[in-house]
């Protein structure tokens, strides 16, 4: 991806962002769009997918919100509303989602009003009606008007109808570009130990467990062990070197779990992007200079775009001593309201060498 452009999202009006690298890193005070972009991003490469979108939603306690009174589509009204630029829930083309990447495709999103038509196909010579259709319409004069939520993508168009429980009916997404998620509490929306299984016995365990190494050099091997082999009660263990105890790795601290998660991410997302939102989360500021260069060395073998957010100003200086390395690229950038509209201010390498080097912040 190098470049950007979004429309009506949440608190995004209309923001551009051009000259993206292989790591970027987001600042800015709170409300500027930076968790925002993030959600952006996983929607294009999902396709605009409903289970995402609702992934996104309940995350965010938008569910929890709705109430129990109002009728299903009502429901789902409210609920998707909270994704357009000022919750709106207007059925006018001006207020359609936009999230546009030059060679990555795009995506639209609006409410829409449609009818369903009958769809014919001649058999032996006599029409017969094979399935219906979705037509979209104008106005709602005519009672078999119904209300949906238009997306469309590169190559199909859906639109999902609100007057039923849509979550119940969609599986899991097949992403159009492989990504991965690190939220804020340092969680991925895939389970740790099926990304486990998918590294194991390759050299993209032995990079895990390099990473690992970060924090406590004496970490030989790790493994996810577990009540009847199932990943949701399976947890992650290491042995130590010289030892032959499993030790938890929650035991460990915070800050060794949330490198296990964002590597573990790393290396399950190659040719295609990491989110972390928050980088600086549990971890102490004397290893994130060696996290960074982990990822950007990573991220350059495996072809992996990444995406991270920050409200620090070590994670922002640490990114820069990695940078002072020439084979590295990345840009930083900050996210400011400017006159009601956020807008992405960018810091090229050697900007943001320089103002670490005289301590300038860049937050």
């Amino acid at each position: 991806m190098k470049s950007l452009q979004i429309r009506n999202f949440k608190n995004l009006k209309s923001l551009d962002i051009s000259d993206l690298k292989r790591v970027n890193l987001f600042t800015g005070r709170n409300n500027t769009g930076k968790s925002t972009l993030l959600e952006a991003i996983s929607i294009s490469a999902t396709n605009g997918h409903v289970f995402w979108l609702h992934k996104i939603l309940d995350k965010r306690g938008e569910v929890s919100l709705l109430s129990e009174t109002t009728s299903k589509t009502e429901s789902n009204i409210e609920l998707f509303s909270s994704l357009f630029h000022g919750r709106k829930s207007d059925f006018s083309e001006k207020e359609l989602i936009t999230i546009y990447a030059p060679n990555d495709g795009s995506i639209k999103m609006g409410f829409v009003k449609y009818t369903e038509g009958s769809v014919f196909q001649e058999i032996d010579g006599e029409q017969i009606q094979v399935g219906t259709k979705k037509i979209i319409v104008k106005d709602d004069n005519s009672s078999n008007v119904k209300y949906g939520l238009l997306v469309k993508n590169t190559s199909t168009t859906t639109i999902i109808p609100l007057e039923e429980n849509i979550f119940n009916k969609f599986i899991t997404p097949k992403s159009s570009k492989l990504f991965n998620y690190i939220d804020t509490k340092g969680e991925n929306y895939i389970d740790a130990a099926t990304l486990w299984d998918k590294i194991t016995l390759t050299d993209k365990e032995n990079k895990l467990i390099e990473g690992l190494q970060i924090v406590d050099p004496s970490i030989e091997r790790l493994s996810y062990i577990g009540e009847n082999n199932k990943n949701s009660f399976r947890y992650p263990v290491v042995k130590m070197k010289g030892s032959n105890f499993k030790n938890p790795l929650k035991s460990m601290g915070e800050g060794i779990n949330r490198i296990m998660n964002i590597l573990l991410a790393l290396v399950n997302s190659e040719n295609g992007y990491l989110l972390i939102d928050e980088f600086e989360n549990g971890l102490h500021y004397s290893v994130q200079e060696k996290l960074w260069e982990v990822i950007f060395k990573t991220a350059e073998k495996l072809n992996v775009q990444v995406f991270a957010t920050t409200h620090s100003n070590d994670t922002v200086n640490s990114f820069a001593k990695v940078l002072n390395n020439e084979k590295y690229e990345g840009n930083l950038y900050r996210m400011a309201n400017k006159n009601g509209i956020i807008k992405a201010f960018t810091f090229e390498k050697d900007e943001i060498i320089r103002a670490a080097n005289q301590n300038i912040n860049l937050r």
